[in-house]
């Protein structure tokens, strides 16, 4: 987001409380908000040169005027599709590669032990893992910001099912935001399963919405291990932000389709890869 700030306010050289009048101020966190989706007190208080209590204020008058939600440290911005597209577009994704993600789900599910504390990201493919857990489980501790794994989690009678708090990302139907990384941080899990739409050998795992990256990060540092449950179709994907380097990840879960160039290149940096 800074280099973004940064080239809206080339020409803004020396600025001070005064350059900028509250209503040029908030049409530059506007266009921020539309591009990022999020701003952050800090990063606006750093280029924009004026104090916090500013900032607040004119997150206050866009919250007001509708143009976002403030959280703490910042806002998101409030997008005008009606609902009914976000779910549209969901049910889309899930109509993509189905056989391809059940057959990932199935292989990442006979990964869990009885007992064990899972962390399972938002996702049409991670979403699967539940669809194929096993009947006979006494116990399973579910952790989740996603609407649509908790609601296939709660099916089971042996999970106990954690939910964390957030402000709901309508496009992925999950929590994203400082509650869901204060929740996660309770727990020391022994999986997380990851999901996502962009995976490269060079840029690693990438994400476009960045609080969604915070999201992500988080879980992978609550995890003793974890694995990533992805499509070949996702490969060679590049979103504009970075989350981690794939040799962050210990195991990738992924269809048959993924090339051997690919392959051997994720052996070398040391990931485990389950084809199915």
């Amino acid at each position: 987001m800074l280099s973004f700030i940064r080239l809206i306010l080339k020409n803004n050289i020396m600025l001070d409380e005064s350059s900028l009048l509250a209503v040029e101020r908030q049409r530059l966190i506007r266009e921020i908000l539309q591009r990022e989706g999020v701003v952050r007190n800090a990063e606006l208080k750093e280029l924009l040169k004026v104090s916090t209590v500013t900032i607040r204020s004119d997150l206050r008058e866009l919250e007001n005027a509708g143009i976002c939600e403030v959280i703490w440290g910042g806002a998101v911005y409030k997008r005008t599709i009606p609902e009914t597209n976000y779910l549209t577009q969901l049910t889309e994704r899930s109509k993509l590669n189905p056989e391809l993600k059940r057959r990932i789900g199935v292989r990442a599910a006979q990964l869990i032990e009885e007992g064990q504390t899972i962390i399972v990201d938002a996702g049409s493919t991670t979403v699967e893992l539940i669809h194929h857990l096993p009947r006979n489980f006494e116990y399973l501790r579910i952790v989740t910001p996603a609407l649509n794994v908790a609601t296939a989690a709660s099916q089971f009678p042996y999970v106990e099912l954690v939910m964390t708090g957030g402000v709901l990302r309508h496009l992925t139907h999950s929590l994203i935001g400082p509650q869901v990384l204060r929740s996660l941080e309770m727990f020391n899990a022994d999986w997380t399963f990851l999901a996502t739409e962009g995976c490269d050998v060079e840029y690693g795992i990438t994400a476009s919405n960045l609080l969604e990256v915070d999201v992500k990060r988080t879980m992978l540092q609550r995890a003793e291990r974890n694995a990533l449950m992805v499509d070949s179709s996702k490969f060679g994907k590049v979103l504009p932000l970075n989350v981690v380097p794939l040799q962050e990840i210990q195991t990738v879960i992924v269809d048959t389709g993924l090339g051997s160039a690919d392959i051997e290149a994720l052996s070398h940096l040391g990931v485990e890869v389950l084809a199915v």
